[in-house]
């Protein structure tokens, strides 16, 4: 990719303007145009319908010109130089569409080599259709398009835009008429930022991050860091038991500013016993199933840690208008928060101690989704600053994401097939090891979560000792969901333990 300062795109281009604070978050730590990009790629697959190929190049087509940052352009060069470029829609469509006829065997969901594609983000768009064709119709559309111009809830939109594009078609209609509602563009949206209403934002919300770093700060001064003294717990590919796994690839992009290059490792586990005690603490407490998980995962740092405290960064969706709920650009931001540990040393009883937490959870959460879309560049050097030597630690640096159903039901390979899909009871539970990447996040916890049960993973960098926990902090995790849906009968279920007797 051309980078220097004379840099010009390739292309005819409509317009051109800055990046968003949330696009800046992704460029400024992902090494993209590398042979390993593809890992933090977004996928989904669409049914074709059976509609002739020409109707569903015209849908695509129409979502293209719909969404001008899948039609773009990126220069990257810096905070204040990197720009982005629309160029027309009917430039390109030959390298975004590709039509794959007659295969001899249908594939199965998500089992493409198109996923896999390494985005040249300044060369080309970041988006591919892949048709999957038998007779001239279509029977399925793979999506893949690079993180840095979409995210999960983006690839939701896109979706369904892609949907309604295919009815339209089908019925001989053009989909989006030009007095519909408007979609935000992330030209719009950078232009925004940068308006005296965006900087007066930008001043309230480096405010609000500095005051909740001070506070993790604070609430950590004087920890000493977990420090690895084992091997790994399981090999890659290996489970709790030590059977051969199939391969768990990767829940989705990190979706954080912290993703890197190294070794990195991940484990996930499908759990129908989390994924519905989150619903029953829900009903029972009128809080968010997001907020239980991720109290959760904040008991399992601060227990692995051996730290009172932890500190977390939460990834909010960073949607606030109507235009960007309809938008596909890539939004989410992450958030500071400090979360307690969950133990039975508590002067209230464990259940009052756990329901205060988790309503102090809930109310982080709250206020700090007004305030996540801060500048990455200034808020990572506040981390630094701030934190100091908890800086890019287990206890003071971990991302979390939660995906409920609507966002993340078909944008997955993890989910079991079908409710049935999900172990019934503990001695079903097996934690599945995936094999190591080059590019990840250095401590991450992901959830995708429907009413059946839950999918969660955690990703840690080899060098960050969390492979000595990682198998038991996810059992961990789950135990202590399990419990609290029990209204915490009994005590708190501990790291490395059996679980609650419920």
């Amino acid at each position: 990719m051309l980078t220097g300062p004379g840099w010009s795109p390739d292309a005819r281009v409509v317009r051109d303007g800055p990046l968003t604070w949330a696009q800046h978050e992704w460029v400024q730590w992902i090494p993209t145009d590398t042979d390993t990009s593809y890992e933090d790629n977004i996928c989904a697959a669409v049914p074709g319908r059976d509609l002739p190929t020409g109707q569903v190049v015209a849908a695509v087509r129409d979502v293209l010109a719909r969404h001008e940052g899948l039609r773009s352009l990126v220069h990257r060069a810096g905070r204040e130089d990197s720009r982005q470029y629309v160029c027309p829609v009917d430039d390109r469509l030959d390298e975004v569409i590709r039509v794959m006829e007659d295969e001899a065997s249908f594939r199965r969901r998500f089992d493409t080599p198109w996923r896999r594609t390494c985005f040249r983000i300044g060369e080309r768009w970041p988006v591919r259709a892949v048709l999957d064709t038998a007779g001239g119709r279509v029977r399925r559309i793979d999506l893949v398009v690079d993180h840095v111009a979409i995210d999960p809830w983006g690839m939701r939109v896109l979706c369904d835009d892609l949907n309604h594009a295919l009815r339209a078609r089908a019925a001989g209609r053009e989909p989006f008429g030009s007095g519909g509602p408007a979609v935000e563009q992330p030209i719009d949206a950078a232009l925004a930022e940068a308006s005296p209403t965006g900087l007066a934002y930008q001043r309230r919300a480096l405010g609000y991050w500095e005051r909740r770093l001070g506070e993790i700060g604070k609430a950590l001064d004087g920890h000493v860091p977990f420090a690895p003294s084992r091997a790994l717990l399981g090999r890659p590919g290996e489970s709790r038991s030590g059977e051969s796994q199939p391969d768990g690839s990767r829940l989705g992009g990190s979706q954080s500013g912290e993703a890197e290059q190294g070794e990195f490792r991940s484990c996930w586990l499908a759990s129908r016993r989390a994924g519905r005690a989150a619903g029953a603490i829900a009903r029972a407490t009128g809080v968010s199933p997001s907020a239980a998980f991720l109290l959760a995962f904040g008991a399992a740092v601060c227990a692995v840690e051996r730290s009172s405290r932890a500190g977390i960064f939460a990834i909010s969706a960073n949607r606030f208008s109507a235009g960007a709920g309809r938008s596909v650009r890539k939004a989410t931001m992450t958030m500071p928060m400090l979360l307690p540990a969950v133990s039975a040393a508590s002067a209230d009883s464990p259940g009052a101690a756990y329901r205060r937490a988790l309503t102090d959870c809930a109310a982080q959460q709250l206020s700090g989704h007004r305030f996540a879309n801060a500048d990455p560049y200034a808020t990572e050097r506040m981390c630094e600053e701030v934190l100091g030597d908890l800086y890019k630690t287990g206890v003071a640096y971990p991302r979390f994401s939660y995906m409920d159903e609507g966002v993340a039901d078909d944008l997955n390979t993890l989910w079991p097939a079908g409710d049935d899909g999900f172990p019934g009871d503990e001695d079903d539970r097996v934690v599945t090891f995936s094999p190591p990447r080059p590019l990840g996040a250095r401590y991450m916890m992901t959830v995708l979560h429907r009413p059946a049960g839950a999918v969660f993973s955690l990703q840690w960098g080899d060098a960050t000792g969390w492979g000595e926990t990682a198998e038991d902090m996810l059992l961990y995790i789950e135990d202590l969901m399990v419990w609290a849906a029990s209204e915490c009968a009994g005590s708190p279920p501990v790291l490395g333990g059996a679980g609650p007797a419920t």
